[in-house]
């Protein structure tokens, strides 16, 4: 794919919708592991609920901090323009009104990013989502802590609340 298209590719969205049925391994290929099945179960009840809330929480906020830095960049850039327009019509005044209302509204925008603090947000939601993979894998391996059969299920439960407190670090 062409450069300038990857960048349109990722452009935030008005109306940004929930990923539903998100699934870390796909159901065609759980069926192929008709072994695994009992822990495919597993993972769907107790950890999949929770990864899907984070991984569409993240995304959320990485759409609207996307967002909002799109409008600060056309913003300014419209402003740059009339203050272009303003300089050119030395005795226009209507460029100058609209740039004061526009930068006005940026300001107000820059206010919003602050206290949204959405990139903080996508950070903090994709290291939890990523952590649950993470702890997914593990399950499906039988890899420590996960590896003891008669504690692996309660230690799977404990670790998802773990995390999703935050105080789940490795």
């Amino acid at each position: 794919m062409p450069g300038g298209l990857v960048l349109f590719k990722r452009r935030p969205y008005l109306r940004w919708r929930p990923k539903e049925g998100e699934q870390i391994v796909s159901l065609e290929v759980q069926t192929d592991y008709p072994a695994l099945a009992e822990n495919f179960e597993w993972l769907e009840r107790e950890l999949m609920p929770h990864f899907r809330e984070l991984d569409n929480e993240a995304l959320r906020a990485q759409n609207q901090f996307r967002l909002e830095q799109v409008a600060l960049i056309f913003g300014g850039a419209l402003a740059i323009a009339l203050g272009t327009v303003q300089a050119a019509l030395t005795d226009a005044v209507w460029p100058g009104i609209i740039e004061m209302v526009l930068t006005a509204g940026l300001a107000a925008v820059v206010l919003r990013v602050r206290a949204l603090k959405a990139r903080e947000r996508y950070f903090t939601n994709r290291l939890k989502a990523e952590t649950l993979r993470g702890d997914y894998f593990l399950f499906l391996g039988r890899i420590s802590p996960y590896a003891d059969d008669r504690h692996r299920a309660q230690h799977l439960i404990r670790r998802v609340a773990e995390v999703k407190t935050g105080e789940g670090g490795k």
